[in-house]
């Protein structure tokens, strides 16, 4: 979606993984939005001077004449959310409701889910 090739990606500073998918919309639209922004920033110089090293894609000269060179570690750092949950007091629900008896008998159902419903067509037949 951020219209850059594979190919491309590595000349221009951009690491590829060709296993990765996107498994969420959000995260996708997130990624997209950081690569336009970097597409942006970034300033190409021409591999040869004159007008024939001058390729698709390259900076004009105009802009590149004073130029600073960007040395920060993160070019565009990455937004991480605030995962700190605030501390709360327990409830009274959640003292007296034990999660192993709750897992245990969500289990329990699954593992008889098949004779339960058998039962259940019986009964009706019989009816």
């Amino acid at each position: 979606e951020a219209k850059i090739s594979p190919k491309l990606a590595p000349t221009i500073g951009i690491a590829v993984d060709h296993r990765r998918r996107n498994k969420c919309a959000e995260s996708l639209q997130t990624n997209v939005s950081r690569l336009k922004l970097y597409k942006s920033k970034l300033l190409i110089f021409p591999k040869k001077s004159g007008k024939k090293g001058v390729k698709k894609g390259d900076t004009p000269k105009s802009e590149l004449q004073n130029v600073a060179q960007n040395t920060l570690k993160e070019i565009i750092p990455v937004e991480r959310p605030q995962l700190r949950v605030k501390a709360r007091a327990i409830t009274s629900d959640e003292k007296e409701a034990s999660a192993f008896k709750t897992l245990k008998k969500q289990r329990t159902n699954l593992k008889y889910d098949g004779a339960k419903r058998k039962k259940a067509a019986e009964g009706k037949e019989e009816k």
